[in-house]
């Protein structure tokens, strides 16, 4: 059985892989630098996304499929930030990149996710 906890410690690495992501690109660190750093989110993201798709599923989360359609949403948005650093020079990416939706993440973390965990909690779910 999944904790509540799990998951809070995750967004929390999470926004600390943003965060880091957000001062390499600042910095301009190296491309191989920020594609490391894409990668690792990616990977973790997925990571994250199963275990909260496995606590939906465990609590009989009424609007899975929904929320499993904001995870891929989520992910192709992750692909396609690494797709532009491909194709375009870090100039650009730069630009392009200081007006990425990090927000898009944040108010999933604060709102969909918020739902969850308060059905799992209502669920009897282990918290």
């Amino acid at each position: 059985m999944f904790d509540v906890s799990e998951i809070d410690l995750q967004h929390q690495e999470l926004v600390n892989m943003l965060n880091r992501l957000n001062d390499a690109v600042k910095n301009n660190e190296s491309r191989e630098d920020i594609y490391r750093i894409i990668d690792d989110v990616i990977a973790f993201t997925r990571l994250h996304f199963a275990t909260e798709e496995q606590l939906m599923i465990q609590s009989g989360y009424p609007e899975i499929e929904w929320h499993k359609d904001k995870h891929k949403q989520l992910i192709q948005e992750a692909l396609r930030l690494k797709g532009k650093l491909e194709y375009v020079g870090e100039q650009l990416f730069t630009e392009w990149f200081n007006h990425w939706p990090f927000a898009n993440v944040l108010a999933h973390i604060q709102y969909a996710d918020k739902q969850i965990e308060d059905h799992i909690t209502q669920s009897g779910v282990k918290k």
